[in-house]
């Protein structure tokens, strides 16, 4: 590939000129000024091409979700075959069909090389690297457990991408549904609306409920549409500036995970991880105060975050670590139990892999769940608005019927 060199040289007069020269290499722009009757004194890349050059080399990589599960997964299984993470990342980049991927292999393998560790250069690397997945690794990193952290998150990463190809497959057919609904709703607002309170104006008894109900909707909708754009949009960026203080995301943290439902999900899942990571680095030797040092790091939930900032110092103090779990009251029972049976008998580590399964069961079933109420309840919700709809249209056609036989 051809690139453009900044030149100085004398001419035939014995005058330094300058100027730029298109060639694959130095020595190649070299030989062309030469040939062109030029003896060159310098000869270097455009500054500006190499500043775009390194631009573009330190770019973020744009990565999708199922680009990270395949980078997790291959590295796992060569660091798995016995190759140290350098030649296995150098073994990524030459047998990797996909672009992005192999760029990826290859500037990560550039800076490990230069003394960076895995988890930093994973950051500059691409923004799909997320905090926990960087932490997580800087915590195998630390304590030599890299290959188990890159197996457990893999797992956590691929069951992650399932949740979501289940919702949208579970969204589908509710989402056209409502697509249809919204559709009638519009029909009937804009188009038979106007025609039944034009048919009902004349007519003594006044309107049906239902039809009031309508037209007061229709007219929000045709006259104030506008003003009611602005004030959601208004609404949204409210929100946005609310959530933007630190103080207020704790709040929505904490809140989060008390959501119907939905806070199961997140406090389960939090389980899952944070026993599993801690466990892991307890069975690889590092004692237990860095392992739950480590493990903070890796916990994205800014109110759990604190909890077990304010667990750890108890420890740090002497404390035990289910006396400590006990006070933070962010654990259950039944977890800080199944801790206790470990702490006590010395086996600390198994107890906490014990407890992440027991959880991620657990998190399983309330997932299923939670996939299997999704579209019935807005499938019913669908039901509601159609049923409301005829029953106006049914009202309006009764009053217009009695009114004409009272004539």
């Amino acid at each position: 590939m051809s690139s453009t060199y900044k030149y100085s040289a004398l001419n035939a007069d014995g005058k330094t000129v300058s100027g730029e020269v298109v060639a694959i290499s130095k020595t190649a722009a070299m030989h062309q000024l030469l040939g062109d009757g030029f003896q060159p004194i310098t000869v270097a890349l455009d500054s500006e091409k190499k500043k775009a050059d390194k631009i573009s080399e330190n770019a973020p990589i744009n990565l999708a979700p199922k680009d990270v599960v395949a980078f997790t997964e291959e590295l796992l299984e060569l660091l798995e075959a016995g190759l140290p993470l350098e030649p296995a990342l150098s073994s990524m980049a030459q047998r990797d069909e996909n672009g992005r991927l192999k760029e990826l292999s290859n500037r990560l393998r550039k800076w490990i090389s230069e003394g960076n560790s895995m988890h930093s250069a994973l950051s500059r690397t691409s923004k799909q690297f997320d905090p926990l997945y960087c932490n997580l690794v800087k915590a195998g990193e630390v304590s030599g457990s890299l290959k188990t952290i890159l197996h457990q998150h893999g797992i956590y990463l691929k069951s992650q991408m399932e949740l979501k190809s289940k919702l949208t497959s579970a969204m589908i057919y509710p989402a056209f549904l409502m697509l249809a609904c919204i559709g009638v709703v519009m029909v009937f607002i804009f188009y038979l609306l106007p025609q039944i309170t034009t048919l009902l104006e004349g007519m003594s008894g006044g309107k049906p409920f239902g039809v009031k109900v309508a037209i007061l909707i229709g007219d929000l909708l045709r006259h104030h549409w506008l003003t009611m754009l602005i004030a959601l949009l208004a609404l949204i960026v409210l929100v946005k500036l609310w959530h933007g203080v630190e103080k207020n995301k704790q709040l929505w943290d904490k809140y989060k995970m008390k959501i119907p439902l939905y806070g199961n999900v997140i406090t389960y899942g939090f389980y899952v991880q944070w026993l599993k990571t801690l466990g892991n680095l307890v069975g690889n030797g590092v004692p237990l105060v860095q392992a739950l040092e480590l493990t903070q790091e890796t916990v994205t939930n800014r109110h759990a975050k604190i909890q077990l900032n304010q667990m750890l110092l108890r420890v740090k103090d002497g404390y035990k670590l289910t006396r400590s779990m006990r006070s933070s009251a962010l654990f259950t029972s039944n977890m800080i139990d199944l801790v206790g049976v470990g702490e006590s008998t010395g086996k600390i580590s198994k107890a906490l892999n014990r407890a992440s399964d027991y959880y991620n069961k657990r998190l399983n079933v309330i997932l299923s769940n939670l996939v299997g109420i999704i579209s019935p309840a807005i499938l019913l919700a669908m039901a509601l608005l159609v049923a409301a709809l005829s029953w106006t249209m049914i009202q309006a056609i009764y009053e217009t019927i009695g009114n004409l036989r009272t004539k």
